[in-house]
């Protein structure tokens, strides 16, 4: 048994990253195998390093990179937090509605691998709530959506999240008009016919679906599930915390893996309140986490509206019709102030003497693979081993 279960402990364990990788060879992608292998060596040297000596007596100490691997928790809560703490910010001071759209979990199995449908799904999502948020009055609404493509028990669970403001700017740009009621019961029908129609036309080749999309039509005669609940300023970031970590995290944490016997992992979740666990052949389990790695290229957070990257105008007029926000805007991360917070003590402290310690030199890793070294100072070592004791990322 191990001593710290996790899913990187776990591919590093028995040889299994290995002799799954030659099993599912034909099935895994190169970002998969990327994302793997990045995160089998973080916060080792070969992420590449940096190293500071100390200013008065030349002691080094190498920090090690970290990966910024999806699969990473280390990273991926680095990643939460900065994402997390920078959209509460850029959320304008009203209201805001937390929606969720489900479809029929007949429907989830056509999503798995395949990212163009994905896609398909999101900008339905995006169709809908503008629709539905803006239709009647023309107005230019913001809202941030992330897919999450799994559930607690690591099966595929494909549905949207949305973050949506209560209300939108004026077609003339010189009104923010508050939006308080919305028709849910008309929402559920009006998504369960957009994105019906659209994987119909977008899979109009396949025979498999046609059946189950005339299924969903007669029998989900009240359209698929819409949840939705007013959010305030005070919970804004703790929702998009939650959102966030299927943006960027493993899809199971380190707290939720119970047991590893060499032969199965046994791992707890959540299912309609009730704590249930699941036991699972390990190369199952390594398969069930890696089919939720999406490719580089995909986004599976976008910002829409007043939120877009392109409505800057837009975004601006509005903050000037609000009441300024009380969120307090927070310091850019810092790897050396987040260290000192976690181990009450500065990592760029000389053990030996307390004096500062100067970045002497860098060593990364170029496109082709290749460690390149950066030098910032002439200084030479006075150990030739130095230790590794830790990561610029993330403290």
């Amino acid at each position: 048994m191990l001593k710290k279960l996790s899913f990187e402990n776990i591919l590093k364990a028995d040889n299994n990253w290995p002799l799954f990788k030659d099993l599912y060879k034909n099935n895994l992608s190169v970002d998969t195998i990327s994302e793997v292998e990045k995160m089998l060596k973080c916060c080792t040297n070969k992420c590449g390093f940096a190293t500071f000596i100390c200013s008065h007596c030349g002691n080094p100490k190498i920090f090690s990179f970290s990966c910024k691997s999806k699969l990473c928790s280390r990273c991926g809560k680095k990643y939460v937090d900065i994402w997390s703490q920078s959209a509460s910010e850029m959320l304008l001071n009203i209201p805001h509605k937390h929606i969720v759209l489900t479809i029929s979990d007949k429907l989830w199995r056509f999503f798995i691998n395949n990212q163009s449908l994905q896609k398909v799904l999101l900008n339905t999502a995006a169709k809908v709530i503008k629709e539905a948020f803006s239709s009647k009055q023309k107005l230019t609404i913001g809202f941030i959506m992330v897919l999450h493509p799994f559930g607690d028990d690591l099966e595929p669970n494909f549905h949207v999240h949305a973050i949506v403001t209560c209300g939108g700017l004026s077609k003339n740009n010189n009104q923010f008009i508050n939006v308080n009621y919305i028709d849910y019961a008309s929402i559920r029908k009006i998504w369960q016919y957009e994105i019906l129609s659209a994987l119909r036309n977008h899979l109009s080749q396949n025979k498999l679906i046609n059946p189950i999309i005339d299924w969903c039509f007669k029998y989900r005669t009240n359209g698929f599930v819409v949840f939705a609940n007013t959010i305030n300023t005070y919970s804004k970031k703790d929702i998009l915390s939650y959102i966030a970590r299927y943006i960027r995290h493993p899809p199971i944490s380190k707290r939720r893996i119970l047991n590893y016997d060499g032969m199965c992992v046994t791992f707890s979740y959540k299912s309609y309140g009730k704590e249930l666990t699941k036991k699972m052949p390990k190369f199952e389990f390594i398969k069930a986490v890696l089919q939720h790695v999406s490719s580089k290229q995909f986004k599976t957070a976008r910002r829409f509206g007043l939120y877009s990257r392109r409505s800057t105008f837009k975004y601006q007029k509005t903050k000037s019709l609000l009441p300024p926000s009380n969120i307090k805007q927070t310091r850019q991360f810092n790897w050396r102030r987040n260290l000192t917070l976690f181990n009450n003590k500065d990592p760029l402290t000389c053990p030996k003497c307390g004096g500062e310690m100067e970045l002497y030199k860098i060593t990364y890793i170029d496109k082709s693979g290749s460690f390149k070294t950066i030098c910032f100072g002439e200084r030479l070592y006075t150990d030739a081993s130095p230790k590794i004791v830790g990561n610029t990322d993330y403290g």
